[in-house]
């Protein structure tokens, strides 16, 4: 019977240990991973020739390393979430006692058991903490999500007023070409003067350093919006982008309101740490209390089976001095700085929101005074061209208008870059709840 008991007992702390969590390596393997990335961002990208912007937006809500990191914060507070509000384990114990001078059997044996009953509620107050913590991160990566679309709506723009910036030039490069070589064959007959033509190639060669600056920034464009949206750079310097612009000035985006601020993703995710904060000083607090501890214990006298005896032990601490002041303290400062971040945070959107404002009303006023000069100039271009074939002006006034023509379309479209992105900020801030992609992957 004592073998079997013996065999019982064996078998069941096999299983305990068998129930216990394992460690497995997780070595990163760095040409592996490469590889994997590649074929992620190739099957990504399809079979597209051009990526829009919905595209590459799309892309990146999957593959952008920004958020995925965001997306394994949440993962790892869903876990500890799901793993929070367990009792403290038991314990097994056995006395061995061995009596002198007595009789033909000397030994005693003692099995015992101990468990704490946390009477105090602390699983409960850990599993409440763990959640609130699991909201804030579940409020972070949504902020990033929006973070995310503004930054690519903003760099996505840069792009798009950056091709049609180096379209502008090519056409007027290709202009100063032909009235160039027209001017060099004037001046070969003598009715053209040399500075006339030096001129001429100095605004040649200027504007041809300008189509060189416009492509580098092009260049870099493009590697910072592959990198945005996590594609690898073979594949990204394989796809054509589709960057568009509109005709006219847009108009302004309305501002948001006081309730669409408070549900901005970030105010959300502080208030939820503010709560997490509250249920750490509770927490604190329930410390100074004490918990009962349970230990019965059972002892065999090897002699005598009357003379076996059970005890029962109950213990608990007495809170007289310590009572977890420290822990309280502590706690208690924690909750007054996250009620002072949460309180700056909510501030700051107002001083944001009026910052974009204004950024947004000097944008457009600039912007179409910007679209009436470049149409004065493209007038006046005109003129001059009739002008010229009637012979009434000097291909130097053409040349000059020309020249003021080019700048201001560039003018034009980079005031139009600037006025699109203070509306993209703007709409940054218009969040009503959640992203979509973040609310469906709350509900899987």
């Amino acid at each position: 019977m004592k073998k079997a008991a013996s065999c019982l007992s064996l078998a069941a702390l096999a299983a305990l240990a068998a129930s216990c969590a394992s460690y497995e390596a997780a070595p990163i393997d760095l040409p592996a991973e490469t590889a994997a990335w590649r074929e992620r961002s190739a099957a990504a990208a399809g079979t597209r020739a051009a990526l829009s912007f919905a595209d590459a937006k799309t892309i990146g809500l999957i593959l952008s390393p920004e958020l995925n990191r965001a997306r394994a914060q949440l993962a790892k507070s869903r876990d500890v979430e799901k793993e929070s509000g367990w009792w403290e384990d038991p314990s097994l114990s056995l006395s061995v006692k061995r009596v002198l001078n007595t009789g033909a059997q000397p030994w005693a044996y003692s099995p015992g058991f101990a468990l704490t009953v946390p009477v105090t509620g602390l699983p409960a107050l850990a599993e409440e903490a763990a959640a609130h913590y699991a909201e804030a991160d579940f409020w972070t990566l949504a902020q990033a999500e929006t973070d995310f679309s503004a930054a690519l709506a903003e760099t996505w723009t840069d792009y798009a007023v950056a091709e049609k910036k180096r379209e502008i030039i090519d056409a007027y490069l290709k202009k100063l070409l032909e009235e160039k070589t027209r001017l060099e064959k004037l001046c070969a007959a003598g009715e053209v003067s040399a500075a006339e033509l030096q001129k001429e190639n100095d605004r040649f060669n200027a504007t041809a350093g300008e189509k060189r600056d416009v492509e580098m920034t092009l260049a870099a464009l493009r590697a910072e919006i592959a990198q945005k949206i996590g594609l690898a750079p073979e594949t990204a310097a394989a796809l054509k982008f589709s960057a568009d612009l509109p005709r006219d000035v847009p108009a302004p985006v309305p501002s948001p309101t006081a309730e669409q601020l408070a549900a901005l993703p970030k105010i959300r995710a502080s208030l939820a740490a503010y709560d997490a904060s509250e249920t750490a000083l509770k927490t604190e607090i329930r410390r100074q209390y004490p918990e009962l501890s349970l230990s019965p214990s059972y002892e065999v006298d090897g002699n005598d089976e009357f003379a076996d005896s059970l005890t029962l032990g109950v213990g608990f601490s007495l809170p007289l001095w310590n009572r977890n002041r420290l822990g309280v303290a502590s706690a208690k400062g924690d909750r007054e700085i996250a009620r002072t971040e949460t309180l700056l945070l909510w501030q700051d959107q107002f001083h944001a929101l009026r910052r974009l404002e204004r950024e947004q009303e000097i944008a457009q006023t600039h912007c179409r005074a910007q679209a009436e000069r470049s149409r004065g100039f493209a007038e006046r271009t005109k003129k001059i061209y009739a002008e010229i074939d009637a012979g009434e002006t000097s291909p130097a006034a053409l040349s000059e208008a020309a020249q003021q023509n080019f700048s201001a379309a560039l003018d034009y479209w980079n005031a139009l870059g600037d006025y699109l992105k203070a509306r993209i900020r703007i709409l940054a801030m218009t969040v009503e709840s959640a992203p979509p992609e973040t609310a469906a992957a709350r509900e899987r």
